[in-house]
């Protein structure tokens, strides 16, 4: 197995003889949502170290904060750069984190709440 995976990363070309039969396949267990405990998110407005204190008790409350912001990339000055610090730094004195949705958006997540990338794989171009 590891001599295939080697094969892959360093590009040669793996030839498979036939198909893998299926008792060869390992069936992994998988917990799925059973839908008992109930996921609270809040929308509001993040204008001030007000909002950023509200907001940071929310999510220690448990609670997915979603904050409407300024436009990050155009309106930013350092009054509202200094808010944004401290609603990291309050966020994360819980264990929670923040992260940009958008120019206009940030999330913040209590400690129990793990944020992934979801990393999509490129289609190969077909050349016409």
């Amino acid at each position: 197995m590891l001599k295939k995976i080697k094969k892959m990363i360093s590009g040669d070309t793996l030839k498979t003889s036939s198909p893998v039969p299926i008792e060869e396949y390992v069936e992994l267990p998988v917990k799925g949502y059973e839908g008992l405990e109930t996921v609270k998110i809040k929308v509001c407005d993040l204008e001030d170290f007000k909002d950023a204190t509200e907001i940071a008790v929310l999510t220690e409350a448990g609670y997915l904060v979603i904050a409407n912001t300024i436009n990050l990339e155009r309106d930013i000055d350092d009054d509202y750069a200094k808010v944004l610090s401290s609603l990291k730094e309050k966020v994360g004195k819980t264990g929670g984190k923040i992260v940009r949705l958008c120019e206009t958006k940030v999330l913040a997540v209590p400690s129990n709440t793990t944020i992934e990338r979801m990393v999509k794989e490129e289609t190969p171009k077909t050349k016409e």
